[in-house]
């Protein structure tokens, strides 16, 4: 427990920190955006490719991918129901699904940093490599049906390819499979890249939380918030239990699904005619609901022994 709280502790710091610089007035709004931007499309990609083509997958246990992306259907599946029990309107039903399956990739490289070292950092990237298609790909899908009544498949694999996450991935695995031995100039360019991603990610994401307009009751963003930050890692142990997956593995199933929803779901949800307002107060909630929920998964995690 006191380890787990020791390795939150810096994550939460930087957190608060990003809104402190934000609310003094240090950085705009548009600093901001061209901050996540940079980390985004240059910084985090650099990180994952980095990783995945120096990663060792001998004795990788591919059980761990297949239930991230389980569990990703299965939370998008209950948004949908739920939203349709509680008569939402399609643009908050793909705003719901949206939350549900998207994660703060920033924070989560953070945490397997703390928690399990380089090994954490490269089991995450896989995650990456599994999640984010399909997250991109059921969001989509949710935002331009829900929003416009149709989904546009052109659209959809544009979203998908243009993805710096997902090119990220491609190339970070194509490098490792196809046993291409970068320089060391190379490596150390990527290497400076990526050393900087995790701490602009979550200076962004700390000046990004912030309650306005609320476009719907407290007790409801904290309700579908809360209902996110159980519902998905519950889900996904659930069934890496039933796959049996090893301790570790479990560890960075709990990682990748018990963060918050990721910091740039507003955009999306813009773009693809969804409730952008919504979006941005779940993002909120959910990133200060994470730094408690976060501890006690991992809590009753140890003390049934499954990390």
């Amino acid at each position: 427990m006191i380890a787990v709280l020791a390795a939150i502790f810096p994550i939460v710091a930087i957190l608060l920190l990003g809104k402190a610089v934000g609310k003094m007035g240090l950085v705009s709004d548009e600093g901001w955006l061209g901050l996540e931007s940079i980390t985004y499309y240059v910084l985090f990609p650099a990180l994952i490719i980095s990783k995945l083509a120096i990663a060792d997958f001998d004795g990788l246990d591919w059980r761990m991918p297949i239930v991230l992306i389980a569990a990703q259907v299965l939370m998008a599946g209950a948004s949908i129901w739920l939203g349709k029990f509680f008569s939402q309107s399609g643009e908050r039903i793909g705003v719901y699904v949206q939350s549900g399956v998207r994660w703060n990739t920033f924070i989560a490289i953070a945490l397997a940093q703390d928690l399990m070292g380089e090994d954490g950092v490269i089991l995450i990237a896989v995650a990456a490599a599994a999640m984010v298609p399909t997250s991109n790909l059921l969001s989509t899908i949710a935002l331009s049906h829900y929003s416009s009544g149709q989904t546009s498949a052109s659209n959809l694999i544009r979203q998908i390819m243009i993805n710096p996450l997902i090119i990220a991935s491609v190339i970070g695995l194509a490098i490792n499979l196809l046993q291409i031995s970068p320089t060391y100039s190379i490596l150390n360019f990527m290497d400076i890249l990526a050393g900087g991603a995790v701490a602009t990610g979550l200076l962004a994401s700390g000046a990004y939380v912030q309650l306005r307009n609320a476009s719907t009751s407290v007790a409801e963003l904290l309700g579908w918030s809360m209902f996110r930050l159980l519902g998905l890692p519950l889900t996904a142990g659930v069934i890496a239990f039933t796959f049996d997956v090893s301790p570790e593995m479990f560890l960075v199933v709990l990682i990748a699904t018990a963060v918050p929803t990721a910091s740039n779901g507003a955009i999306l949800a813009r773009k693809l005619g969804g409730d952008a307002m919504l979006a941005a107060n779940l993002i909120a909630v959910q990133t200060i609901l994470a730094l408690v929920s976060f501890t006690g998964i991992l809590w009753v995690a140890a003390a049934f022994g499954l990390t």
